[in-house]
């Protein structure tokens, strides 16, 4: 079995074995599941993470585990991760994953455009 296929195993048994979930969290999970429908519409989720401010784009499934926010591009598609520290673009990542904190959220946005000054 390959890593991906693993991981993706590993994600299903999470995400269909947890009965705790916030209610506000399933309400949300259910509105953008809803807007998906409606069309290939994107997810983009801003976060902060110390000192730092961090933007991930280009999602296509989100849910909630606990209280963690887990947001998956489409099958074959990336992730794109910027970090800002002081106001600067200090790094910028690709992944296939990424589990967020929800304390940490600051924003979940639908159909993001990234814009490169």
């Amino acid at each position: 079995m390959s890593q991906d296929a693993e991981l993706n195993t590993i994600f299903d048994k999470i995400k269909y074995g947890s009965s705790d979930k916030d209610p506000a969290l399933e309400g949300l999970e259910t509105a953008l599941n809803e807007m998906q429908l409606n069309g290939d519409k994107k997810i983009g989720i801003e976060f902060e993470c110390g000192d730092c401010c961090k933007k991930v784009i280009n999602g296509s499934k989100l849910f909630f585990v606990f209280n963690f926010a887990v947001l998956l591009p489409a099958p074959g598609d990336c992730l794109f991760m910027k970090v800002f520290s002081g106001g600067q673009l200090v790094d910028k990542q690709i992944m296939r994953k990424i589990i967020i904190p929800v304390g940490r959220i600051c924003a979940i946005e639908i159909e993001p455009v990234q814009v490169d000054p």
